[in-house]
């Protein structure tokens, strides 16, 4: 038997409860206000990329293999973010919030890994400096130094370019030269497109990249571009490697940046390098 749709009230309500409002996530209203505002690129096989002799071929053919779901899962952060301001002005301003209005903050809450019962100023901040886009330039320079640019066993098998781990047995692919008191594997993705929304949760929720953030925010407080070079340098606690690895990442951004550019005709990746 169906269940009956939620139907949320659009009255002005103040400071509710998360368990006051979240059953009304469920909602077709506010579904759509999570939703993304962009259609899911087609899934298409990997492409061969160690079949490509050119070099700036075979760059170009992975931007435009990775780029649409790099701009779809942008799109969203920004439709996200565009709301939670605007939300923000109305409090400013004294204007109260709807039922509607907190059944949505309170999902997003959920979503990016804040364990929230009543919003404050505090919380409402700290949202803030989850939900923001991330570079294209920094997303795939990531992608293209974790996976050698498309072509590693765990981009070939796993659809995984960021060498994301899970820790379930059989979750993904066991690394050749896994310690013995090791038990990670490396996540195996159905698609590209949940290899890169993956890596977005990462870096937006995981106190690891709080750094990432912190600098984002930032930039964003002075009206400045956020750029993927810029953010790069919260990336300390991404690799063993810390600063060389931050170096190697801001080098190939500044050096692939003009192909980045040449493909953003193709792919509508704004890639702010």
């Amino acid at each position: 038997m169906t269940e009956p749709e939620v139907v949320v009230s659009q009255e002005p309500i103040e400071h509710p409860l998360r368990s006051d409002v979240i059953s009304y996530a469920r909602s077709e209203q506010v579904r759509k206000r999570l939703a993304y505002p962009t259609s899911a690129p087609a899934k298409k096989p990997l492409p061969d990329f160690d079949a490509i002799a050119d070099i700036n071929e075979k760059k170009q053919a992975f931007f435009a293999y990775l780029g649409p779901h790099v701009a779809r899962e942008n799109a969203r952060l920004r439709f996200l973010r565009k709301q939670l301001l605007e939300m923000k002005a109305q409090l400013t301003n004294r204007q109260p919030l709807t039922v509607q209005d907190y059944a949505f903050l309170y999902a997003l809450y959920d979503e990016f890994r804040m364990d929230v019962a009543q919003t404050d100023d505090d919380s409402f901040t700290e949202l803030l400096k989850r939900v923001d886009i991330l570079p294209a330039s920094l997303v795939l320079m990531q992608a293209a130094n974790e996976s050698a640019w498309g072509t590693s066993r765990f981009a070939v098998e796993g659809l995984n370019f960021f060498g994301q781990w899970c820790f379930r047995e059989g979750c993904g692919l066991v690394p050749l030269y896994r310690g013995e008191d090791q038990f990670h594997e490396v996540a195996r993705f159905d698609s590209a497109g949940a290899s890169i929304r993956s890596y977005f949760y990462n870096l937006n929720t995981f106190h690891s990249y709080e750094e990432l953030r912190d600098i984002r925010a930032e930039l964003r407080s002075h009206n400045k571009p956020v750029r993927g070079e810029e953010l790069a340098r919260g990336l300390l606690r991404y690799s063993e490697r810390g600063e060389d690895y931050i170096a190697e990442i801001s080098g190939m951004i500044r050096f692939n940046c003009p192909i980045l550019q040449e493909v953003e005709h193709i792919v509508t990746i704004s890639p702010a390098c």
